[in-house]
């Protein structure tokens, strides 16, 4: 009986390190990489998280791929959605109903090409 006992023990520790090695993946619906804004813990939440979790994703998009440096056109791709969300949450309106704007734009973020190479 000890015997089964120390196995399950084993398989059981063996388990949880498999489980917390395992790589942390894109948040539902975002890019790799990306950290989706969350609503205020206290009071009305403001619409304008969700243009900040942008902006940081933006400006981190930027800083990888040299910071000022970057090649204009990456610049000019995140710019548009940026945008693209402020004129979304301008028609949504709310941060209940703008999780859509939120992910859109950081999905075509993420789809701007760093290397300027797709012609």
């Amino acid at each position: 009986m000890p015997v089964k006992k120390t196995l399950l023990t084993l398989c059981g520790f063996c388990f949880s390190a498999l489980i917390a090695a395992a790589p942390v993946g894109a948040a539902d619906g975002y890019p790799e990489g990306y950290t989706p804004s969350k609503p205020a813990e206290t009071g009305a939440t403001n619409i304008l998280a969700r243009f900040g979790a942008l902006n940081s994703y933006v400006n981190d998009q930027l800083e990888a791929a040299g910071g000022e440096n970057a090649p204009e056109c990456l610049r000019n791709c995140l710019t548009v959605q940026i945008n693209n969300i402020l004129e979304c949450l301008d028609q949504k309106n709310t941060y209940a109903t703008s999780e859509s704007c939120e992910k859109d734009a950081a999905q075509q973020a993420a789809q701007c090409d760093p290397k300027c190479t797709d012609g």
